[in-house]
């Protein structure tokens, strides 16, 4: 007994580092499996959130689409003509949130760009008589707008409703020739009387 003693308490001294030791194992394992489920439920979560905002996101982009096609049958001609290329993508199945998104803000870039100026644009028109003529337009904003021929014999002022851009034949072109000269700077600015009508409410809402 006194000759195996020493090599019993040396046996039993390693089996108790060995349990220790097998211990701090199972309890870090166990920390780590924490820290892994602590991690998935925080990944779970975050995909939760990504996914209902990415739903808000196609929800907004739905109304929004729907919006801007109601708007686009009341914008000035310029305008109209520019959105008719971007427009239909938003009703692309394949493209994704994120590209529609970015049609929706650069249309509205353009929407506000053409409210926040005074815009001039040359075109040809088929007028009263059906015969085509080169004009020039001025644009109030996305609300009002005129335009004239070359000779004066023909003019008309524009206007945004609700049942799209409409425009009222005028009388007398003088002063919308004299409007464009002064926003081309060919002559001086002065003040000049010419019809306006504010009933209708401007596209856009406000």
């Amino acid at each position: 007994w006194r000759k195996d003693k020493p090599i019993l308490e040396q046996q039993l001294a390693l089996l108790d580092r060995e349990a220790r030791e097998l211990t701090e194992v199972v309890e870090t394992s166990a920390q780590e499996q924490g820290a892994v489920e602590q991690k998935r439920l925080e990944l779970l979560s975050e995909q939760t959130r990504l996914e209902q905002e990415q739903a808000a996101l196609e929800r907004s982009l739905v109304l929004a689409g729907n919006r801007l096609h109601s708007l686009h049958q009341q914008l000035p001609p310029p305008l109209f003509d520019a959105w008719q290329a971007s427009l239909p993508r938003l009703d692309d199945a394949l493209l994704t949130a994120s590209e529609k998104l970015q049609v929706v803000l650069e249309l509205l870039t353009d929407l506000d760009d053409f409210q926040q100026k005074i815009t001039l644009h040359e075109t040809v028109m088929t007028l009263a008589d059906g015969q085509e003529y080169l004009v020039k337009q001025v644009y109030l904003g996305l609300s009002h707008g005129w335009y004239v021929t070359a000779d004066e014999q023909f003019a008309a002022a524009g206007m945004s409703t609700a049942d799209g851009w409409q425009w009222t034949a005028l009388s007398d072109g003088a002063p919308v020739t004299q409007i464009i000269g002064i926003v081309e700077r060919r002559i001086n600015p002065v003040l000049v009387s010419i019809p306006l009508q504010l009933s209708q409410q401007p596209a856009g809402g406000n």
